[in-house]
Order: C-alpha cells, then structure tokens, then sequence
C-alpha cells in the first residue's frame, strides 16, 4: 500500500495467563500450590508470560511510542472511531475480540509471543511491527475481509442481531454430550440435522481449527472471498444410503437455522459473544455489507523464486526425499501438496520423508497441507515420516492437537531405517 503514517494509535493488550490466573488465586504460593501436580505447565505459562511483557514494553517504547495503550476490557466499545489505527496485542482469540470493536478503523494483528502461538490471524510480530512503521507501511496492505450478519429471532417474536462474525459461527446443544438438533434451510432446500454442531465460516475461519473437520469437501479460502461454509460436524445417520445435501456447501445467499435443541451460538469462539439458542428459535445468516480492514505484510509473488519457501526432492529406492526451506505462512501453499503428490505417483514409490530441517515456520494453514498429503498417502497404503522438526515447529503440531497424527525422526537415515523395519514392509 502507499506509504503511511497513523496519527492515532491505539494498542490494545490482553492480559496473559499468567496474570489471569494469579487474580484467581491471590497469590504466587497459591497459584504454585494448585499447579504442584504439573509443575512445567506452571513455569510454561510464566514464561510466555514474560515474553509477552517484553513485547508490550518493546511496542511502547520501540514502535508506538506516542499511542495510547490499554486493556482490552478497558477499551471503549465506541472508541475505535476515534483512532486511525488499532493494534490487537495477543492471539487469534483477543484479535476476533478487538475485531468486533474496530468498526471501519484499520486494525493490525500482533501476536505477542510467536514461541507459543500460532497466530493464524495476527499479520505481525513486535519486531516486524517496528519495521514496517519505520518505513511507513510501504511493505504492507489493506485486506478487506468478509463478515457474517447474523439476526435470531426468538419464539417470542423478539429479534437480537449478534455482532458480526470474524471467523465462524458454532451453533450446538448446550450440553456437549447431547447431540445439536436442527433444521437448515438454503435456496429452497430443507433437511433436519443431528450433529454434534454446526459450524459456520469466513476465509479466516478456513484457516484456522475448522481445518481439522473431516471429510471436508473445500480447501482453505481468502479471507476477503464474497461467500461463507457451512459444515455439520460429525453428522448422525440412521443408514449409510443416508445423503445430505446441506451438510457441507458453500454459501451465496442467506442461511436460516432453526433449532430443535436447548442450544447456543457463539461467535468467534467467545464467551463474551454467546446467544441463547432454544428450541424452535430461528437464526439467518448471511455475509454482512461491511467489511473489517486488516493490515498485512505484502504477500509474495506467484512464482516459485519468490515464494517464502523452496523445495527440493531427491529419490533413494522407493522413498522420496522433499524437504521444505523458508517459511510455510504464505503465497499458493496447494504447490507443495501437488508438487509432493506428483512426486509420489508410481507403485516403486512407497515412501515419502519430510525434512523440516531448514523450515523456519509453519502456520496452521501449512499444517494442515502436510495433513492432507498424509491422507492422501494413507489411501494408496504409502507411508511419510517426518523428519528435522525444530522445538518452535513441532510446539505449532502440539497446540493444533496434531503431535500423535505425524511420525518424527530426528533426520533421514533414522527415518530410512524405520520403513526397512520387518512391521513397515
């Protein structure tokens, strides 16, 4: 975008853990004393919590010395007008929330310790953050993201419009042990459901844990896309010749859902956005006319050479050797998918190894490409390893809950060996 300098800034913190937690115990001795069972969760969140107490003193005093800065329940939900920029200090989770509040000012995603969090939304670190207000945004953009507009309408006759959705929509039975019961209504098409929840969303929900839903029929989509899925998680069937036709689409016009359970929807996975959901309460869904305007690094250029990441593949035997350099955060990741596949194509190529050795980032959108290669494989009985994993790389498997899906070695004679093991032949 053309260069840029915000006048009003305002950058907006959320406590970490740690602080949360200490408010609930009183005390450091008491809050030692509830974790003794699991000491190295304890001293984890005390140290991302120092982390993130850098980076906020980093952002005062190195990026935005000049902005107001404040805590996310201190900010003023009317505020947001009153700034040219807002910054979202924290994770996905604090983003969706300050997101809501932003109204047409443009908002930056920081993540405030990039050692243990994803951060599929947040576009910035603290240190890339200095960078690009040193050179007044030239490196960066206005993305313009798609919203849901949601409106329920209760038996009663009453109508809540909820705030706009960022991400997705849950809609389920409040008791999760009870399975979500509804009706879905699109384009002249009707059908009861049971499921164990309906989910809704965006282009940014696609890249987040909705990657994790399978079968799915849809890859990840952009964020700014005019359209919305739908999914209904783990659907009930009474028979296998059972079909649904909205169980999985791809929405261009208004969604309407009526419920059959004592349920809720949440927005944006916040419990400061949750709506009763009770029985025969009618929610409509559609994409929002507004638009949320996110600053974000340029992306990459379409061709390989200036993509974020290389690739190299080699042969040994039946095992394919790819290993992946750089960074798997951006630019058309589906090239690794299909250039991995057509690697794996032929009966005498049984085996594929993944060498992470020189990746210096994953996000959970690469995550889930090496995922469904995996499956890929899995259906033509061929076999991957993954090897080279760093500590900060494999903590990003760890939080997708993803660590037990992938065998890691620690390089490629290791991984060699194993598929030569008499229970791999």
């Amino acid at each position: 975008m053309t260069s840029t300098k915000y006048k009003k800034v305002v950058v907006v913190f959320k406590r970490t853990k740690y602080e949360l937690d200490l408010e609930t115990y009183g005390s450091v001795q008491a809050y030692k004393e509830v974790a003794r069972q699991n000491p190295e969760v304890f001293e984890r969140t005390f140290e991302s919590h120092e982390r993130q107490l850098e980076s906020r003193e980093f952002l005062k005093s190195q990026v935005f010395p000049k902005a107001d800065f404040v805590f996310r329940e201190n900010f003023d939900p009317e505020g947001g007008a009153k700034y040219d920029l807002i910054v979202a200090h924290g994770g996905d989770n604090h983003f969706t929330y300050v997101a809501h509040l932003a109204g047409n000012t443009h908002l930056i995603g920081c993540n405030s310790d990039p050692d243990s969090s994803v951060g599929a939304l947040l576009g910035f670190t603290a240190d890339e953050l200095k960078d690009a207000v040193q050179n007044n945004f030239a490196q960066a953009q206005v993305e313009s993201w798609s919203l849901l507009d949601t409106e329920i309408q209760y038996p009663n006759g009453t109508k809540l419009k909820t705030v706009p959705a960022i991400c997705e929509l849950s809609i389920r039975n409040n008791s999760p042990d009870l399975t979500s019961r509804f009706w879905i209504s699109y384009q002249g098409k009707k059908e009861e459901q049971k499921c164990s929840g309906l989910l809704v969303y965006t282009g940014a929900g696609s890249t987040g844990w909705i990657s994790s839903c399978f079968p799915k029929k849809f890859p990840p989509f952009s964020k700014h896309e005019p359209f919305f899925h739908v999914y209904s998680r783990e659907i009930r069937v009474k028979s296998r010749e059972t079909e649904f036709s909205l169980a999985d689409f791809r929405a261009l016009d208004q969604v309407e859902v009526i419920s059959e359970m004592n349920g809720g929807l949440a927005v944006d996975s916040l419990t400061e956005r949750h709506y009763p959901f009770p029985p025969y309460a009618k929610a409509t869904i559609r994409l929002s006319p507004e638009k949320l305007f996110v600053i974000v690094p340029l992306k990459r250029g379409e061709f390989m050479q200036d993509l974020p990441y290389e690739i190299e593949q080699k042969r040994i035997n039946g095992t394919v050797i790819v290993q992946i350099k750089g960074r798997m955060e951006s630019g058309p990741l589906d090239r690794i998918t299909q250039t991995i596949l057509d690697e794996m194509v032929g009966t005498d190529r049984k085996h594929l190894i993944l060498d992470f050795s020189e990746l210096r980032y994953i996000s959970s959108l690469g995550i889930r490409m090496i995922l469904d290669v995996k499956m890929n494989l899995q259906k033509r009985n061929k076999e991957m390893a993954l090897v080279g994993v760093t500590s900060s790389i494999l903590q990003v498997f760890h939080l997708l809950g993803l660590s037990n899906a992938f065998q890691f070695y620690a390089d490629r004679e290791e991984a060699l060996k194993s598929f030569e093991e008499p229970s791999k032949s």
